[in-house]
Order: structure tokens, then C-alpha cells, then sequence
């Protein structure tokens, strides 16, 4: 399998909008959700970053096919999202697209790169460990997307040797 991570393209919103509501939908944020959020306004909330904002997506493809995208919605040091398709998951998806947006930020002269996931996912916290990243913080915060608050944890990565 051949991985290439690339800048989203216009036009790709609507099929990376169906990724990420494919795997929120896999992961434990919808396990958690208990049907208080509408799926509906969730999946346009992702198709339209992708339509309004490609600038700040990267993509990865798999065998010539989008996989999984991440993004720095901000342009700062903040990865503020990353997903992968559940049918690619496990297969070095999100450590190239992770790999690639930490050098995006290293590039901007920063020293660490910081991301949120849910406080009970502990599959994404032990990935996000596994690549050098510990917890900073756990916190309740309010998600736009979701409409409610969740329970989140904070995590940094140095980035300096």
C-alpha cells in the first residue's frame, strides 16, 4: 500500500466531509454521544470545512484514494482534527497525516504541536502517545459541532530535539 498525504483540493469537501462523519460514527465520540447530536448538521459541519477551508486540510491517500484528512483549522500549532476512514484504520493512516501536520508546524518555527480528543477515547490517546505525546490537561469543554459539552483531554508534543 502506497501512502501519500497531500493538500486538499476544492471541490473534495462533500467526499472528506463523508470521512470524517464515517469515523466520528466508528469512534468512541459517538458511543458517547447518546443521540444528542444532530447527524445531520454534524456531517455538513465537516463537508463544509472541507468546502470553505481546503487551505488547511491535508489529505491522505491510499492506493490512489482519499483515506483519512487532518487539518489545522487555525494555521497555528493546533491540530485540530484528525480522521481516518474505519475501513483504513490501522494501517499508517493517521501517523502520516500526524507526521505531516507536525512538520507543518515545525516549519512555522514552533516548538510544540498541541491537539483535543475526547477524555475517553483511549484509543486515540494511546495513538497520540505512541508518537510522543502526553496529556496537559482534561477538561469539559463545549463543542460548536456537537452542541454540548464533553468531557476532552489536552495533549502537547515537544518538538525540539
Amino acid at each position: 500500500m502506497t501512502i501519500v498525504v497531500r493538500r486538499a483540493r476544492p471541490g473534495e469537501g462533500k467526499a472528506l466531509g463523508a470521512i470524517g462523519f464515517a469515523a466520528w460514527a466508528a469512534s468512541a465520540f459517538a458511543v458517547n454521544d447518546r443521540g444528542r447530536v444532530d447527524r445531520r448538521a454534524l456531517l455538513a459541519d465537516f463537508e463544509t470545512l472541507g468546502m470553505e477551508r481546503p487551505e488547511t486540510i491535508l489529505v491522505a491517500e491510499a492506493d490512489g484514494r482519499p483515506a483519512g484528512w487532518g487539518a489545522r483549522e487555525d494555521r497555528n500549532h493546533c491540530i485540530s482534527d484528525l480522521w481516518v476512514s474505519p475501513g483504513w484504520q490501522g494501517r499508517g493512516i493517521g501517523a502520516a497525516l500526524l507526521h505531516a501536520l507536525e512538520a507543518e508546524v515545525a516549519a512555522l518555527g514552533l516548538a510544540t504541536v498541541a491537539l483535543e480528543t475526547l477524555a475517553t477515547n483511549a484509543g486515540a490517546i494511546r495513538f497520540y502517545e505512541r508518537h510522543g505525546y502526553v496529556v496537559a490537561w482534561r477538561s469539559e469543554k463545549f463543542s460548536r459541532s456537537l452542541g454540548y459539552a464533553i468531557d476532552k483531554v489536552g495533549m502537547n508534543k515537544s518538538l525540539t530535539i
